[in-house]
């Protein structure tokens, strides 16, 4: 059954000037359920009502016993920006990183068979070939382990706050532009272990970025009454996908503008690298 919900946007203007918000038109963006795979044990799929052509979509995940819900802010983000989202549940949702692993592996799956399935409402309306990955903590980790699994199917990835396991990040391998956000006071996947990761990043020589926001918890991502920089997440984010799914070179622009006020405002990010061939 698909649903259709309005509701206001509220979108960072990609700097670090956080007052200055806008608000978009409203924006209409439906729903439907998907039943459960042997990848995920719950999936609900997030678009633009009015879809008319083709369009770049993306597999996400929450982390350790979270469902998709704890991140539903963020496919519904994606959604108003014009994106497929294809958010899941694993199939034991306290389990280790594979679980999340093999949910965006089989999520992948469904993106293309959901654009091919004859009674659904997005038939032919999902750009199989501007596919990304995003997920947060062990949906991260899974984000980079499926990526890396995948290659070049996928066109781009965004892991935030990805925890993986030491043995895990040695397995990093990625392929398409990846960025990862994470927080300097976050005790669960530290700085440590984020160094170790995006530096199996850089490694792989692909484009990347990696936003450490100043005292971001791994709380923020998950608990409702915890939005602390989610908008800036929102567009950090939908900014990476409108780069490299869209092709939007305007974004470019706006990440390197972020770059340039680190220095000046470090009320936001303690770090900020951004490596990209534009």
């Amino acid at each position: 059954m698909k649903t259709k919900f309005t509701h206001l946007t509220m979108l960072l203007p990609l700097t670090l000037v956080l007052s200055t918000f806008h608000l978009e038109a409203q924006a209409q963006t439906c729903q439907h359920d998907m039943p459960a795979t042997e990848a995920y044990k719950e999936a609900v799929f997030f678009y633009p009502c009015e879809l008319t052509a083709p369009t770049p979509a993306t597999t996400l995940t929450a982390g350790y016993n979270n469902t998709y819900r704890n991140i539903q802010w963020m496919a519904e983000a994606m959604a108003d920006a014009g994106y497929v989202v294809l958010a899941m549940s694993p199939i034991d949702i306290y389990g280790d990183v594979p679980q999340w692993t093999t949910a965006h592996l089989g999520g992948q799956k469904t993106l293309i068979a959901e654009n091919n399935r004859i009674d659904s409402p997005l038939k032919g309306k999902i750009d199989i070939e501007r596919r990304g990955i995003a997920g947060f903590s062990m949906g991260g980790g899974g984000t980079l382990l499926a990526g890396s699994e995948l290659q070049n199917d996928v066109k781009a990835l965004a892991a935030f706050a990805p925890f993986l396991k030491a043995e895990d990040r040695l397995k990093v391998n990625v392929a398409v532009p990846t960025m990862i956000l994470a927080g300097d006071r976050d005790l669960l996947v530290t700085n440590e272990s984020i160094e170790e990761i995006y530096g199996r990043v850089t490694s792989a020589g692909v484009d990347n970025a990696l936003a450490v926001y100043r005292n971001g918890r791994h709380q923020q991502w998950y608990r409702a009454e915890i939005t602390t920089n989610r908008e800036s997440y929102k567009a950090m984010a939908i900014a990476w996908f409108d780069l490299y799914l869209k092709g939007d070179k305007s974004a470019a622009k706006s990440l390197e503008t972020i770059r340039e006020d680190v220095g000046k405002n470090e009320e936001l990010l303690s770090r900020y690298e951004l490596n990209i061939q534009q």
